[in-house]
């Protein structure tokens, strides 16, 4: 009897029953993604550099994932992420920080889903699912116009997801936390996507407003569309982006390269401006080797390059190719060119620049494996 009782005690502690077991499904799952690559203007000087670093298709992950079946046709559900930099071994969420990407629990049933948490906002899983030629690859020089637009992911999020027949509608809400304004640091995001056969067309709408002053909001506007031949898939689409708060040109204004330091951002409460398009393809040239093609092109009003205190307009585009050769459904090998181009306001190293390159190139390869 003792030793029923001290193996009850035992899975209590561990918080598993035995019918828990019997009804829940947890996934642990993951990339690591590592590329070698050129860099043709890595400093204030102007020097080239040749690095390791974490991934060029995706970002390092690891992942828990867990849907427990409640019967009726309702479920419980959750996901754990933590990012990680794989040419070193260390967090990629910023300190203190173990499930960056995601952390979320939630319910789903024919209703959709209901989730609460550290989550992707409805129009960044627009762009990175379904319409972006790079899946909003990882290094910022080439995901400087999705990931800007998007915001990525945020806090505190109230998320709803559902599937209407050929539409799938999401819609989030990111509570500000600012005691005596629930408006401050507030969010709103929503997507809308219609798929008819190879056609699908999207689009969204967000908005973020400031901690500091609530009367300043980013706001970003989207229309994409993409069309699958089968052999090939062909992607387009725009973004308008006002900024008042600083928080979209600060996405804008960073890459992983230490030449692209400002890139022009803006002031808090000057509404900065940006009309940004994109475009590719991808072509399956054999059931082993993808081959895509993307560009993108951003042109701003009242940039404010802080470098030189002034306030200016900008353009900036980058043009990009991507071979992705699969060794087998979960490892591929890849290699990737990358020209990127600052014109007028925005520009490359406007801080402590000795050179004043406007321009980067960069070429790469390197090894992803899914798991």
């Amino acid at each position: 009897m003792k030793k029923t009782y001290l193996a009850l005690a035992v899975a209590a502690l561990a918080g598993t029953s035995i019918s828990a077991l019997a009804q829940s499904n947890v996934t642990i799952y993951g990339i690591v993604d590592t590329s070698i690559r050129y860099v043709s203007n890595d400093n204030a000087q102007g020097n080239s550099n040749l690095r390791m670093d974490n991934g060029a298709i995706s970002n390092s992950r690891l992942g828990f994932k867990g849907v427990e079946d409640l019967g009726g046709g309702l479920k419980a559900e959750f996901r754990l992420e933590n990012g990680f930099n794989s040419d070193t071994g260390a967090l990629a969420n910023g300190a203190g920080v173990l499930f960056g990407r995601q952390s979320w629990v939630g319910l789903s049933g024919s209703f959709g889903k209901v989730s609460v948490g550290r989550q992707n906002t409805p129009l960044f899983d627009l762009m990175a699912d379904h319409f972006d030629p790079l899946t909003v690859g990882n290094y910022e020089s080439n995901a400087w116009l999705p990931a800007a637009a998007t915001r990525i992911r945020s806090n505190n999020t109230l998320r709803y997801d559902g599937q209407f027949g050929p539409v799938a509608a999401s819609v989030s809400y990111a509570f500000g936390e600012q005691a005596g304004s629930a408006r401050s640091g507030s969010q709103v995001s929503t997507a809308l996507r219609y798929n008819a056969g190879g056609f699908a067309i999207g689009g969204g709408f967000q908005q973020t407003v400031d901690t500091l002053a609530a009367k300043n909001k980013a706001t970003t506007y989207n229309l994409s569309a993409s069309y699958d031949f089968g052999v090939a898939k062909v992607f387009g689409g725009y973004f308008r982006l006002k900024d008042a708060t600083g928080l979209n040109a600060a996405f804008m204004a960073t890459t992983s390269y230490s030449t692209a330091n400002t890139l022009g951002g803006n002031v808090a409460g000057v509404e900065r401006k940006d009309d940004g398009y994109f475009a590719g393809a991808t072509f399956n040239a054999t059931t082993a080797l993808a081959l895509t093609g993307a560009f993108y092109y951003d042109k701003s009003k009242n940039v404010a390059y802080t470098g030189l205190g002034n306030v200016g307009n900008g353009k900036r585009y980058a043009v990009v190719g991507v071979a992705e050769y699969a060794l087998s459904k979960r490892t591929q090998l890849y290699t990737t060119v990358d020209y990127n181009k600052a014109k007028d306001a925005a520009v490359y190293e406007i801080t402590n620049s000795t050179t004043g390159k406007n321009s980067l190139t960069t070429v790469g390869v390197g090894i992803r494996h899914i798991f």
